[in-house]
């Protein structure tokens, strides 16, 4: 969450910048600002990564909860790194290529380069990837909790035990808006030729970050 409002922060910040003060598309302070919002990005889509593979393991692997735990903050920087690695991969494939914001249909867009249509399947599979993780290890831990609770009686089935159906049933239903976004962003808006149609496409995925934040 932390990572998405960040995100739309700095996002929104920049973009409110009236264009006679506005810097460069192209200058440091632009593409610098876009890396950094990418990293938060990135890390919010591996933290959900993280969460599922966190639920996974104390609900359906209890005894391997104590080791997990000590090893969750390295998990994170884990994650965090992956993040940088990924935020940082358009200039070490070209450096040319790096988002910039389009003011006049007011969305982000990538540089055209040679290395432009690459980067972005690569980045869409890996978002796919990413959602289709979630989605699998989310379902198995929801399906071990449905067999726990046809085996256990009602009393048992304390409010933690509810309270962990929910989490996994919310992580499930963040799948939604993540979709959302990334379908929009690769299959819609490069589609699209008028400038309000792909504003509505930058106001979509932001609607659908926000959700998932």
């Amino acid at each position: 969450m932390i990572c998405d409002i960040v995100k739309i922060g700095l996002t929104t910040a920049y973009s409110v910048i009236p264009d006679v003060h506005a810097p460069a598309t192209d200058s440091r302070f632009s593409i610098t600002l876009t890396v950094t919002c990418e990293i938060f990005y990135f890390s919010s889509c591996l933290m959900h990564v993280l969460f599922a593979i966190h639920r996974l393991i104390f609900i359906v692997f209890p005894k391997k909860k104590l080791t997990w735990e000590s090893y969750t903050w390295l998990a994170m920087a884990i994650c965090v790194a992956l993040a940088v690695l990924k935020a940082f991969l358009t200039q070490m494939m070209h450096k040319d290529l790096y988002l910039m914001y389009d003011r006049v249909i007011m969305c982000w867009l990538f540089t055209k380069t040679s290395k432009t249509e690459l980067y972005k399947n690569i980045k869409m599979g890996l978002s796919y990837a990413e959602v289709i993780i979630v989605f699998a290890l989310d379902s198995i831990s929801f399906g071990k909790l449905l067999h726990l609770k046809s085996r256990i009686s009602s009393a048992i089935w304390d409010a933690n035990t509810r309270a962990e159906a929910k989490l996994v049933v919310q992580s499930l239903l963040q799948n939604i808006p993540t979709l959302t976004l990334v379908f929009f962003y690769f299959h819609v808006l490069p589609t699209q030729t008028d400038a309000f149609h792909m504003f509505l496409c930058s106001l979509t995925w932001n609607i659908s970050s926000g959700m998932d934040g």
